[in-house]
């Protein structure tokens, strides 16, 4: 999760610090950067999100464990059950901001 302008706790979970000079390309930008480093094998997912993620979940390497229908937003729970078990998405955005999601189960 890279928070942005437009999202509703523009607040880093990770540095406490503001996201709202970040624009929404800005972050779509570097989430770029970071899928390619991830599809690329230079860094883990996990290590990715401990790194740069602004979701409290950084602390666990991007892991927000089992969730079932309905517990988070649609845009995330669509992403994330159209993915494979093992694959990382593209962008996908929320009110949160603009994630990329790696399904594990």
């Amino acid at each position: 999760l890279i928070k942005h302008q437009g999202s509703r706790n523009p607040v880093s979970r990770r540095t406490g610090q503001s996201t709202a000079s970040t624009t929404r390309e800005a972050a779509n930008t570097e989430l770029l950067q970071w899928l390619g480093k991830i599809q690329g094998g230079e860094i883990t997912f996990a290590d990715a999100a401990k790194a740069r993620s602004d979701c409290g979940s950084f602390q666990n390497g991007g892991d927000l464990g089992v969730f079932g229908p309905g517990e988070m937003m649609k845009a995330f729970e669509d992403g994330t059950r159209a993915l494979a078990v093992g694959e990382v998405s593209g962008i996908v955005e929320t009110d949160s901001g603009s994630h990329i999601i790696l399904r594990t189960a």
